[in-house]
């Protein structure tokens, strides 16, 4: 009997600190699997807390007055409940800047008195109110129309805003499904969710604009695009054709310049990587081909603004001027003055700038075919900047490029950790497994 229980109680202390290190390796997932959502919960409550600050901007007046006519109401009470929230608004906007200012921070509040006289002075709509500049917002119905039943519940800025939140915390998410996908490190993979909330993708994409919505369906065509290239083809088609189809309802110009980049990328990727020459990368090099050709098609068909017509409006100061007889010409003389100048202000801190390229080298090193794909959805930031030259809001014109930092650098920080833990475990002539060292190196990276 001694015997048995002496050989029972050493089986159990053998075996508890195995339970032990099962346990805490089955906590340590449970928590890995709920940090996506702690990360999505924290951006949503900081975004609740800064609400107050957010502004109800002119493009904002424009897609509340859609949505409010989604909702049925005539084009003239549409018009004076957008104009009552943007003058709501405005007021309170006013009323914070007094309250920080050194000689009228004292005084008594005004909202009530400012809000009836910027109603009465928008009696007939905000400027501009040309149609021309009129006809560009409602090329957008997606937006005000997936918001009207949030106007309705809560109100114009709110509803608006509640929408744009839901898809800026969607599209952090996307850029976790994104990593993982490229077999990142679930901390790795958080770590880029978490970069997309503190960056100005998500301090443009949280404001009742339409931004949340184009760049979150933006990071869909990403994730889409690794799927295809991974060869699943199935998933990757359907989610690219309706986030692209959705897109072109959003903002179709933004998605017209996405399209024919992302197939420059791809067809780069089959001329020159031949691991990727498979049905999924096909598929991948068809669907952003015929998306550019479907885009233009129907551009022409209904008769949407072009190029031409976006110069024009920023020349003429959304034709509250004439048009100009050349805008092409003024375009071109607007970037030589443009860049040259955006370098010098980065350059005095070139946060943005180390970041990009951080973040293209650590996607590059990941897998080429993908950075192609990650650099040309970002690049299109720039070139929407190119298109619209303007100081005014310009980290807002090409907030896309913040893309490529937000994917590439967990890329980057999990491979430099990599190259650190296999020199560590290396001689200073080969690997345990009897490779060379840099071959060792080499297979830290995991490519397509």
């Amino acid at each position: 009997m001694t015997g048995t229980d002496g050989h029972a109680g050493g089986r159990t202390q053998v075996r508890a600190p195995a339970r032990t290190a099962a346990s805490r390796a089955a906590r340590r997932r449970r928590v890995l699997r709920a940090l996506p959502l702690i990360a999505a919960a924290a951006f949503v409550l900081l975004h609740a807390f800064g609400y107050p600050a957010t502004r109800f901007s002119n493009d904002s007046y424009r897609y509340a007055r859609q949505a409010y006519e989604f909702l049925g109401d005539s084009p003239k009470e549409a018009q004076a409940k957008a104009v009552e929230a943007y003058c709501t608004d405005t007021a309170k906007l006013v009323h914070r800047n007094r309250m920080l200012d050194q000689l009228q921070f004292r005084g008594p509040g005004r909202e009530a008195e400012y809000t009836r006289d910027c109603v009465a002075k928008y009696k007939n709509g905000l400027e501009p109110n040309d149609p021309r500049y009129e006809k560009i917002f409602h090329t957008r119905p997606a937006y005000p129309l997936i918001a009207a039943p949030f106007v309705w519940l809560l109100g114009a800025k709110a509803g608006l805003t509640l929408v744009a939140l839901g898809f800026t915390t969607l599209a952090g998410y996307l850029v976790y499904l994104l990593l993982r996908a490229l077999r990142a490190p679930p901390a790795a993979a958080v770590l880029g969710q978490v970069l997309y909330y503190v960056t100005p993708l998500a301090a443009w994409g949280g404001r009742p604009l339409t931004e949340g919505p184009m760049l979150s369906l933006m990071t869909a065509l990403l994730l889409a695009s690794v799927w295809l290239l991974q060869g699943r083809v199935r998933s990757g088609a359907l989610l690219f054709t309706g986030a692209f189809a959705l897109g072109l309802g959003v903002k179709y110009s933004s998605f017209l310049v996405a399209a024919p980049f992302l197939a420059a990328a791809v067809i780069a990727a089959l001329l020159f990587v031949r691991g990727v020459r498979h049905r999924g990368t096909w598929w991948l090099a068809g669907l952003s081909t015929g998306g550019t050709l479907f885009a233009v098609v129907l551009s022409k068909v209904l008769g949407l603004p072009g190029m031409v017509d976006s110069l024009q409006d920023t020349f003429s100061l959304h034709w509250t001027r004439p048009e100009i007889a050349d805008p092409w010409r003024a375009l071109a003389r607007l970037n030589f003055n443009y860049w040259w100048q955006w370098l010098q202000k980065e350059s005095l801190a070139p946060l943005l700038l180390f970041l990009l390229a951080v973040g293209a080298w650590g996607v590059w090193k990941r897998s080429v075919p993908v950075a192609l794909c990650v650099l040309a959805m970002g690049l299109t930031g720039f070139a929407t900047m190119a298109a619209h030259p303007l100081d005014m809001e310009q980290d807002r014109l090409y907030v896309q490029v913040w893309l490529i930092a937000v994917i590439g650098l967990p890329l980057a920080l999990e491979r430099i950790w990599q190259l650190g833990a296999a020199r560590a475990a290396v001689s200073s002539s080969s690997s345990p497994t009897g490779k060379p060292a840099a071959e060792a190196e080499r297979d830290t990276s995991v490519r397509l």
